[in-house]
């Protein structure tokens, strides 16, 4: 019978075909979940990931801080995302970027065009920002009318959250994600220690080992600011926020919390429900909603989660009441996306089979 001894071997499969060296991987429903994992933090001869290894999650940094943030102050009445850019980011008022409205910054509709749009060579996050608004950064469409991942529209975004609230995203995060579902091992880098932190490689920029360093090259320019990436999470304590999603919102008991709901209902509800239904993909809130076999043909319509480009994912069915988590250091390893993509499919489904008396 399928296990999640059976994800234990797929991750030993993973790391002795170079993919990663080390990963941990969770699978639970509303009750319970069990952990695995595999390798080492970094190369030969460095600690062993355990559960108290904390992975740089990259793009999970999106729904995880950025957009629970937006919507822990929506439901305060402290942020609008019905306002457009420009009400919240006065260098960008009377511009383009600044009538975007808030919420297609959630949902990719934007307009903004991709990453690799914006011209990189910034010395801080001053000068990135200050560039961000001198931009000529033209909008590919209006609003609401095209789907285009891009990182900048959460570096616009967690550029209002702060200007809204006069606080970091750091302190943001700090109170409206991780205090209360309590993940006390969780944080926005960078880190101040490399010790139980899983390395990865920067091959374009810095051309060096990281440990404790966000990837991302706008995260880390930006000082853990970005909004786009810089969280850096264990495999359990993304366990406690899917469990938390997964149950409408509310934090489970075993939680080291200071709260007994991180959402309302309806708030989790837009979160994995289809906001672009106009666009050629669906997208809630912030999340990924499952699409053309993704994240396995086994998982349901209703499925939400995201990816990191770490080689790390976090996927949410609550048709069938299961989540799972896969958490990698995928850059330490090797360049290459590709290989990662057709192994975290392979993994999903091997998660869908798992009975849930096994874990």
């Amino acid at each position: 019978m399928m296990g999640p001894d059976a994800l234990a071997e797929l991750l030993v499969d993973g790391r002795e075909s170079g993919l990663f060296t080390g990963a941990a991987a969770v699978i639970g429903d509303r009750d319970d979940h069990a952990v695995r994992t595999v390798g080492t933090e970094a190369g030969p001869g460095s600690a062993p990931v355990t559960e108290e290894t904390r992975f740089d999650v990259a793009s999970l940094t999106k729904p995880i801080v950025t957009t629970t943030i937006a919507l822990r102050l929506l439901e305060r009445g402290m942020f609008d995302i019905g306002d457009v850019l420009g009400s919240y980011v006065p260098p960008l008022s009377g511009t383009p970027r600044g009538a975007i409205p808030v919420q297609t910054l959630l949902t990719h509709t934007s307009g903004l065009p991709p990453y690799k749009s914006f011209p990189f060579g910034w010395g801080s996050r001053e000068s990135l920002m200050q560039s961000l608004y001198r931009s000529h950064l033209g909008l590919l469409s209006d609003p609401d009318e095209w789907f285009v991942y891009s990182d900048l529209n959460f570096v616009h975004l967690a550029d209002a959250l702060r200007r809204a609230t006069d606080a970091s995203l750091t302190d943001l995060a700090a109170e409206h994600v991780f205090d209360p579902v309590g993940m006390t091992n969780s944080a926005m880098g960078p880190l101040d220690a490399a010790k139980d932190v899983a390395a990865t490689r920067d091959y374009r920029w810095r051309e060096r080992t990281l440990r404790g360093e966000i990837h991302d090259y706008i995260g880390a320019v930006m000082n853990g600011e970005g909004g786009n990436a810089g969280l850096f999470a264990t495999a359990p304590e993304l366990a406690l926020f899917a469990r938390t999603l997964l149950t409408d919102g509310r934090v489970p008991e075993s939680a080291d919390a200071s709260a007994g709901r991180l959402l309302a209902p309806a708030t989790v509800k837009r979160c994995r429900s289809d906001e672009i239904s106009e666009a050629d993909r669906p997208h809630g809130l912030g999340w990924r909603l499952a699409h053309e076999g993704a994240p396995a043909p086994q998982w349901s319509d209703s499925s939400f989660g995201h990816t990191g480009f770490t080689g790390c994912s976090l996927w949410i069915d609550p048709v069938r009441g299961r989540f799972v988590v896969l958490l990698t250091n995928r850059p330490f390893a090797t360049e290459e996306t590709s290989p990662l993509a057709a192994f975290r499919t392979r993994f999903h489904a091997v998660a869908a089979a798992v009975p849930r008396m096994e874990f």
